[in-house]
């Protein structure tokens, strides 16, 4: 009975462990029982693959299982095989138990206000690979070791609005014809990471106003919030699998460290500079690691510190959030 524990290990990239859950005698009945203390005997020796396969053992978890292949859409789309059983095709039907997983494998889950679903992680290098392969789009490359499933970066901001527009055309008869990919709005993004409402007219009148951090409100970071500077002990140096550490109250991910997130927005009005959120695991400046905290950079400007998160929401979902 190892056929769950397969199936997580390979959706997370965990493959090569697989000897070693058998060699302890590990099977699916047991994956419940295990802690990080159990996970560290097996032989699990990174901090986040620890918490991410303690996230995809715990009882009703959807992470980190593999979605099946969609077939071609057809007029009236079936429903959509998700982990663990079916669910209806609707991503508005999403919630935080039950996120809403695209043709990626991307899953989805809603935010309070307006009709926007956040992914629950960044984009990954396997997402924009495919995006790669299929549009001849040039893949970017970083100048530290990373895996498929950790965060994709030096992503310019116009080439994340490509990948958004080709995302909802590839999903074209998948999703309702109202939805479509984008980058969140820098309201939508406060809303995700938990913030009360802003009053600033604009995202640079926001930044840092609010006080508080993703993790709450002392300083430093405490190892297990999220993958920051590696001198806070979060166990990486670099970069970070998606999802290794714990989502939020809402079930996402990442909102705080391991690669800053371009928003839709201008920092001002003055000049095209566009917004990002959430600092990186290269940043250790209290000031930059606030949940209000913003920076911002020219539209054509890439960084390896800086990534991509994506929602999903209706057309009109751009008219929902008024600053003011």
């Amino acid at each position: 009975m190892h056929a769950k524990l397969e199936a997580i290990l390979s959706g997370l990239g965990l493959d090569a462990l697989l000897p070693a859950f058998l060699g302890h005698k590990i099977d699916d009945r047991l994956l419940a029982e295990l802690n990080d203390h159990d996970l560290k005997e097996i032989g699990v020796e990174m901090i986040g693959d620890r918490k991410r396969l303690l996230m995809a053992f715990a009882p009703g978890s959807k992470m980190g299982f593999p979605v099946k292949a969609k077939a071609a859409p057809a007029l009236t789309p079936a429903p959509q095989e998700l982990p663990g059983g079916t669910r209806d095709k609707n991503p508005l039907l999403a919630s935080q138990t039950q996120p809403f997983v695209n043709s990626l494998g991307m899953p989805f889950v809603p935010i309070p206000l307006g009709k926007t679903l956040f992914c629950v992680w960044q984009l990954r290098i396997r997402d924009y690979r495919q995006y790669c392969v299929e549009s001849g789009a040039a893949m970017p490359e970083a100048d530290f070791p990373q895996e498929p499933d950790h965060p994709v970066v030096n992503v310019r901001w116009h080439d994340a609005r490509l990948f958004c527009e080709w995302l909802t055309k590839r999903e074209a008869g998948m999703i309702p014809g109202s939805m479509i990919y984008r980058l969140p709005r820098d309201e939508e993004w406060s809303v995700a990471v938990g913030l009360p409402h802003e009053s600033g007219a604009t995202p640079k009148a926001c930044s840092g106003v609010a006080e508080g951090y993703p993790w709450g409100g002392t300083f430093p970071p405490p190892p297990d919030a999220g993958n920051y500077h590696s001198r806070f002990g979060c166990g990486f140096h670099d970069t970070s699998p998606v999802g290794s550490f714990p989502p939020n109250k809402l079930g996402i991910c990442d909102l705080g460290g391991n690669v800053w997130e371009w928003c839709i927005d201008q920092y001002e009005k003055s000049e095209d500079q566009r917004v990002v959120r959430g600092g990186s695991c290269f940043n250790d400046d209290p000031e930059f690691l606030m949940s209000s905290a913003r920076n911002h950079f020219a539209p054509d400007h890439a960084q390896n510190n800086v990534g991509v998160r994506i929602v999903l929401t209706t057309s009109a979902g751009l008219d929902l959030w008024h600053r003011g």
